[in-house]
């Protein structure tokens, strides 16, 4: 089976249609989201439709799960807190409670999504898997070959193999013929991207073949930003997604 596996999209439907556009031209038997379909960018409502009305199956990212938190506070950036608090306040009911209803973890051909960590897979905290310290927790928790992940915007590698974690940038490439070990990989973001390069990021990977191919995409960034503006949301976060960041 191929896997279309892709996440925080963050609001940015600009990105996220291009996306699907290429994931569709390459060939997909299935997709996965691994989650923060909402958040930072400026169309939350065509977003949900859009992976509601295909059926794309979406584990639970932490600014989905913040979204249905009514009158809560949390440690984050202020300005991902005036996006949430004016999603709560425009979002119809309907659309707070399907993003309750999505699962934190989820398992397809043998491989295992979730949005931040197996380590904590319930939502009570969101670590980042960003070096070899971080992704030990998780590793402990994984219980397949393969868990894909989301949450840095960054797509990476991790590989756990006689006690040893290391990890690089996630690029297209073979994995069947690799002996042992457990493999953790984060596709990068498609409404956010955060390695400096604002191209929409998404994999393909081939349960069968064991093959992993990264794409970058083009996508219109600048009517993602007039969506930000349009709705008085931060100037800030219209900014990034030029420089990828």
């Amino acid at each position: 089976m191929r896997l279309g596996i892709f996440g925080d999209i963050h609001n940015n439907f600009e990105a996220l249609t291009a996306s699907f556009k290429v994931l569709g031209q390459v060939g997909c038997d299935q997709m996965v989201c691994t989650g923060d379909i909402v958040g930072y960018g400026g169309s939350p409502k065509e977003c949900i439709d859009f992976i509601r009305e295909r059926d794309i199956v979406s584990v639970r990212g932490n600014h989905d799960h913040y979204t249905t938190q009514i009158g809560a506070s949390w440690n984050i950036q202020p300005y991902a807190q005036t996006v949430i608090k004016w999603m709560q306040d425009t979002l119809d009911r309907d659309y707070i409670e399907w993003l309750g209803s999505l699962p934190f973890t989820y398992e397809t051909e043998g491989v295992q999504i979730v949005h931040a960590s197996l380590e904590v897979p319930d939502g009570s905290s969101w670590p980042y898997i960003l070096d070899a310290q971080t992704a030990m927790f998780h590793f402990f928790m994984q219980t397949s070959r393969f868990c894909f992940y989301g949450h840095t915007h960054i797509p990476l590698l991790f590989t756990v193999s006689r006690g040893q974690i290391v990890f690089e940038l996630l690029t297209t490439r073979q994995f069947s013929g690799v002996q042992g070990g457990k493999f953790l990989l984060n596709p990068g973001s498609v409404g956010q991207p955060r390695d400096f390069n604002s191209k929409a990021s998404v994999s393909v990977f081939d349960t069968e073949t064991l093959d992993i191919e990264i794409y970058r995409i083009d996508y219109d960034i600048r009517k993602a930003q007039e969506q930000i503006i349009r709705n008085g949301l931060p100037p800030q976060l219209a900014e990034r997604l030029n420089a990828g960041r």
